[in-house]
């Protein structure tokens, strides 16, 4: 109780000292667009009343824990559990531990405000619903940790998993919730609230343990929790949405269609469904903070509009957005979804991530300008593997690996220990300042940092999350057998009638472009196995003897009766591919890898986490030679000393006038860079 007094009293009277956020200067002025007048839309949304004719998803999720990673995967996986912020996050941000707000310290009003580090609070309408905060932090956190535990067979991590998931399951009332609030705010708010977001975060923990496990006393009490909060924030229950105000916290809570899906393709109730498809309608109802609701349906119809929202809830409805989509097969909402597809199109930048330095406000993706944050790019990638699911179609796979390689992997340290909170694709120094026009402004997200504690802890937890989701979406169930759909080194290992069958992938992809498929099967056995052709591929060269190959819908479909053990080989021929960018600059790509120019710089450390190596800092560069460079019209390529794919070029350096040697590495194994470059202007040039 001391403690809890002790910090309601610092971060009040560090409210008193200071009215200066810890935000960033752009931050209060777009979270709060709640409407004077709360918009109505039920007419719009009567669609709904109208019969279903549900689409069937053209693939099926495995289980979790059905596909582990190998090779690079496993090691980045291991290292970040042993030595990086996975495994540290918890002692690097004292109140995941400090902070039981599932169980002891539920809360029930601002006197049970959490620890909540280095955030600065000035009084602003939005702080007020910050009662729900530390779910985001602990239960994505909690997710991310449990799924490294088990992925990576971790002893000791397995045991804090089986401890965090105990306590959850004593935490569980006698009616069934699970939840942090008391009985006094329990689905009884008027303004805003996290109910069914810390649901989501807590929920999707324990399904991901059940998987690995198969405790049925953590499905048992997940289901009755789910059971109570359809009941209470159901159709005949009070609307989730029907607010006062709304800011973060409520819409993330549309999330819990991640979990209806999840229940669903374990139970095979369709209830969840059922529930999963009204959130959607009842998002899409009320238009309260137009800062956190692009993909409300009456948003999506006018089709020539841009996003405007915060990003990654943006990002993340999509799967709420076209599961219901699929789940009535209504017309209307399959504009919505085309409307969506063409949206998010002006938001993709060369990384393959989704611009939006919390907001997206309108503007079209600019590598230089516009960055992208780290749960963005995390529930887009998440929701490419949803798209992905649904249609069938490679684009999606595409764009999930290049997201993957590229700006998801470009925004952490070489040894994990640190990350960026948001980073642009041409990112030309870090100090915590956003530069436009000759001007600066602070902007606490630029910078590394294993925490980032002063916005809040949101993409640290969220990192965890990577890896173990992209593992998930690498393989799916398809008519017949089994689809490949992202290549990484990786094995699955499931059950086709009573045979047990695994698929290795050994390879150093996407660093290379040649993947070794092992094939292990407990007896004979013929089935279908579907490879991605990437649209990025020329062709992809294998041989393998007695077996019928098509290629349909850019799979390459592979029929014949497996043996036992089996191998065959693949490798993908890329060709070196410039490619224009919003900011009409050209980058280059070749396969899903984009390619970057190192910019030298130095390390300034303005934080350190006692006596660990973990420390926040900022990266000058040691010069400005990457404003000389313009880009040539063709490439050669040499293997780096790793044994890793480096492109060497002649670049037109405008201070020297002349041409010069550049090498570009892969942007996933880059700090600062330059990703995009101007055309070197000659008579009769090539022009992209």
């Amino acid at each position: 109780m001391k403690k809890v007094l002790f910090i309601v009293f610092m971060v009040l009277w560090g409210c008193k000292l200071s009215k200066e956020n810890s935000q960033g200067e752009s931050f209060s002025e777009n979270v709060n667009k709640v409407g004077e007048h709360i918009t109505d839309d039920s007419a719009t949304m009567q669609f709904f009343n109208n019969e279903t004719h549900p689409i069937k998803p053209r693939f099926q999720p495995f289980e979790t824990g059905s596909v582990f990673p190998k090779g690079w995967i496993l090691n980045m996986m291991q290292n970040d559990l042993e030595s990086g912020i996975v495994g540290a996050l918890d002692e690097l941000y004292p109140g995941i531990k400090a902070d039981d707000l599932y169980y002891t310290a539920r809360r029930g009003g601002m006197e049970d405000i959490p620890e909540m580090g280095d955030l600065v609070l000035t009084g602003a309408a939005w702080e007020k619903s910050i009662m729900w905060w530390n779910a985001e932090t602990i239960g994505n956190w909690w997710d991310g940790f449990v799924r490294h535990a088990f992925l990576t067979k971790n002893a000791n991590a397995m045991e804090q998993a089986h401890d965090i998931v105990n306590n959850l399951l004593n935490s569980q009332d006698k009616d069934g919730y699970i939840g942090i609030y008391k009985p006094n705010l329990r689905y009884q708010h008027e303004g805003s609230n996290g109910e069914l977001w810390a649901q989501t975060t807590a929920f999707r923990t324990l399904l991901a343990y059940y998987e690995f496990t198969n405790t049925k006393e953590v499905l048992d009490a997940v289901e009755r929790a789910m059971k109570l909060t359809m009941e209470r924030y159901g159709e005949n229950g009070k609307h989730p949405f029907d607010l006062k105000n709304a800011f973060g916290g409520v819409t993330h809570g549309l999330m819990l269609t991640d979990v209806c899906e999840t229940l669903y393709r374990i139970t095979g109730n369709m209830e969840y469904q059922d529930y999963a498809t009204y959130l959607y309608k009842a998002f899409s109802t009320y238009g309260i903070n137009r800062s956190f609701n692009d993909l409300r349906y009456p948003y999506l119809i006018e089709k020539d509009s841009l996003f405007e929202g915060h990003g990654v809830h943006t990002y993340e409805h999509i799967r709420s957005m076209l599961n219901a989509y699929y789940h009535t097969g209504y017309p209307e909402l399959e504009s919505a979804y085309s409307n969506m597809l063409s949206k998010l199109e002006s938001c993709i930048l060369p990384s393959g991530a989704g611009h939006g330095d919390e907001w997206i406000l309108k503007k079209e993706a600019d590598p230089t300008e516009t960055a992208a944050e780290y749960c963005a790019m995390l529930e887009l990638r998440n929701s490419y593997g949803s798209l992905l699911e649904k249609t069938g179609n490679v684009q999606f796979a595409d764009a999930a690996e290049k997201l993957t390689y590229n700006g998801m992997l470009g925004a952490r340290n070489q040894d994990g220990t640190a990350i960026t909170y948001s980073k642009h694709d041409n990112c030309y120094r870090l100090d915590g300042k956003h530069y436009k026009g000759g001007e600066s402004t602070n902007e606490p997200r630029y910078k590394y940092s294993p925490t980032h504690s002063e916005p809040a802890v949101c993409c640290a937890p969220n990192y965890g999350r990577n890896l173990p989701y992209f593992l998930n979406q690498m393989y799916m169930k398809a008519d017949n057998g089994i689809a490949v759909l992202m290549y990484g080194p990786s094995e699955l290992t499931t059950k086709m009638n009573t045979n047990t069958i695994s698929i290795e992938q050994q390879t150093n992809y996407p660093w290379t472009n040649e993947v070794t498929f092992r094939i292990k099967t407990s007896n004979p056995l013929k089935f279908s196995i579907r490879l991605r052709k990437p649209e990025w591929s020329e062709s992809v060269d294998f041989s393998l003897p007695k077996a019928t190959v098509n290629l349909h819908n850019n799979f390459y479909v592979i029929t014949k009766t497996w043996q036992p053990d089996e191998t065959f080989s693949i490798r993908f021929i890329n060709p070196i591919t410039p490619q224009k960018a919003n900011n009409d600059e050209v980058y280059v790509q070749q396969g899903p890898l984009v390619f970057a120019y190192t910019i030298p710089h130095n390390e300034h450390t303005i934080k350190r986490y006692g006596d660990s190596s973990f420390r926040d800092y900022h990266c000058l560069p040691e010069n400005e030679d990457h404003n000389n460079l313009h880009i040539p019209e063709s490439f050669y390529y040499e293997r780096t000393e790793e044994n890793e794919l480096a492109l060497k070029g002649k670049f037109f350096d405008t201070s020297k006038q002349k041409d010069v040697t550049v090498k570009l590495v892969p942007m996933g194994k880059t700090i600062l860079r330059r990703v995009t470059f101007p055309l070197k202007k000659q008579p009769n040039e090539k022009v992209y």
